[in-house]
């Protein structure tokens, strides 16, 4: 998440905001990885132990689509979740 947007927060919600991209991150990964085939995730277990970070994004744009759109979707769903 942006650190300068975080910065802005109060402490407590500085914290509450990251815990929450990382909850909506999760989710969207997750739902991303459950889509792919053994062999990609093979492959991506190989390319993040790796820590390659240019390996890593250009896995994600390929494999895993938008991942933006992704999270907008878990965080339609997680506000949905919460409101009830």
């Amino acid at each position: 998440m942006d650190q300068t947007f975080l910065n802005l927060l109060p402490k407590e919600l500085r914290n509450l905001a990251s815990d929450l991209y990382d909850v909506i991150l999760e989710r969207s990964l997750l739902r991303a990885y459950q889509n792919l085939d053994d062999e990609q995730k093979s492959m991506m277990a190989t390319i993040f132990d790796s820590g390659m970070k240019e390996q890593k994004n250009n896995f994600l744009n390929t494999y895993l689509g938008n991942l933006q759109n992704l999270m907008i979707e878990e965080t339609q769903r997680l506000t949905k979740e919460l409101q009830k």
